[in-house]
């Protein structure tokens, strides 16, 4: 399967260290979201323009979630950050207290060292999909990013999409559209803005492919939020969101 790469360096660059971690440890599919999570998970957040230790826990979601009580306990969230730590060391074979340093290795690039994560790491994800779909999927198959829906569908009404607007990943086989997919890290707020992607672009996609189906991947650990991705939740989103991936469980679990 084709992969035609992004002009994004520094995903381009997530993408040559996922491969050498997939090599070097023989990984399959299977065992590829332990790549993702040594490259793009971290123990530490983001401060005043550098990278700083945080309660030695991989960090799944917003800071503000982690608190320690005053009775010097772990709140749930923490409690939760830590049995990922543990599933976590346990799957990479090593002990909880190597975890933190095995993780971040893209953040820790020199290239990358220096910026602000949020966009590095949401540009990473997508070409780290993408490449996955290439490695493990069909090989008749194309898989571009970063695709003009207003190109890619020209004519069609997508009043909630701007001009700007980009479709993650595209996967063609021959001229026919047959995938569509989002790709999330995490949501910085409330708004699931892949079932608005879903809603814009299928309809666009079916009127040329009827059979063309939409996929959403994310590793958003916030249990509410990734609810209103799944489809047994949301049931009016059923015939557009076809599946829900949440890459940070094990296997790659479909949820």
């Amino acid at each position: 399967m084709a992969r035609i790469g992004t002009n994004d360096s520094h995903a381009n660059l997530a993408v040559d260290l996922y491969r050498g971690l997939l090599d070097s440890n023989e990984w399959g599919l299977g065992e590829s979201w332990l790549a993702i999570a040594q490259l793009l998970m971290t123990c530490r957040v983001w401060e005043s323009g550098t990278w700083r230790g945080f309660h030695g826990l991989p960090v799944l979601m917003e800071r503000n979630n982690y608190k320690v009580t005053t009775a010097g306990k772990p709140n749930r969230y923490l409690m939760d950050a830590g049995r990922v730590a543990d599933f976590l060391a346990s799957q990479l074979q090593i002990s909880p207290a190597q975890l933190c340093s095995n993780l971040g290795l893209f953040f820790d690039h020199p290239d990358i060292r220096g910026l602000q994560p949020n966009n590095p790491r949401g540009h990473a994800f997508r070409s780290i999909v993408a490449e996955t779909i290439s490695r493990f999927g069909d090989p008749a198959l194309t898989i571009t990013e970063e695709q003009s829906p207003h190109a890619l569908f020209p004519g069609f009404p997508m009043a909630n999409r701007s001009v700007g607007a980009k479709i993650d990943i595209v996967v063609n086989r021959g001229p026919l559209v047959v995938a569509l997919v989002s790709t999330r890290w995490t949501y910085r707020h409330d708004r699931v803005d892949l079932i608005d992607e879903a809603r814009a672009y299928i309809p666009a996609a079916r009127n040329l492919n009827p059979a063309c189906v939409y996929y959403g991947v994310v590793a958003e650990f916030g249990k509410e939020r990734l609810k209103k991705s799944l489809i047994r939740r949301r049931p009016s989103c059923r015939p557009l969101l076809s599946e829900v991936w949440c890459t940070s469980r094990r296997h790659s679990r479909r949820v």
